[in-house]
């Protein structure tokens, strides 16, 4: 009987601190104001990454030579921060062009990336870029202009630099 008193006071204290550590990421991911703009040459796409109070909205661009619009998608998410680790809780992935189908690589990597709902970066911020570590669906580094801030600590380590 001592063993099991054992047994579920250690999972309270697990579940407790899991628990904590959630509640941190999320509010501190929901502090978020940022515009981030990536061009992603392998991929030859643009992506406008914008996040709000949490939220966070992916426009993913992929472009004919000529200039029109191949195929384009709208990605949600929320955004969980842990120092330089963000977490992006996938909830809705939305092809805006619809009718015609293209097997580009835009299309390739939302089908890929639709079975993950939790998606991995390690954010860098130098001043007005920043570098984007990927390691899904193939490791890469992104180097990203960006407005705003990307939670509570980028914001208070700007204003600490002016």
């Amino acid at each position: 009987m001592m063993w099991a008193r054992k047994i579920i006071f250690l999972s309270l204290i697990t579940s407790g601190l899991l628990a904590v550590t959630l509640l941190y990421g999320f509010l501190v991911g929901s502090t978020c104001q940022y515009s981030i703009s990536i061009y992603v040459p392998d991929d030859d796409r643009d992506v406008l990454l914008t996040c709000y109070r949490g939220k966070v909205v992916a426009l993913q661009t992929k472009r004919a030579d000529d200039g029109h619009i191949i195929s384009k998608w709208r990605v949600e998410a929320r955004q969980l921060r842990f120092g330089q680790q963000t977490v992006y809780f996938v909830y809705s992935r939305t092809p805006l062009v619809t009718g015609v189908h293209h097997d580009d690589s835009n299309d390739r990597f939302n089908q890929i990336s639709s079975g993950y709902n939790f998606l991995f970066y390690k954010i860098i911020r130098v001043d007005n870029e920043a570098l984007i570590f990927q390691n899904f669906p193939r490791n890469y580094v992104h180097k990203a202009k960006i407005e705003g801030f990307l939670d509570f600590w980028d914001m208070w380590r700007q204003q600490g630099e002016q």
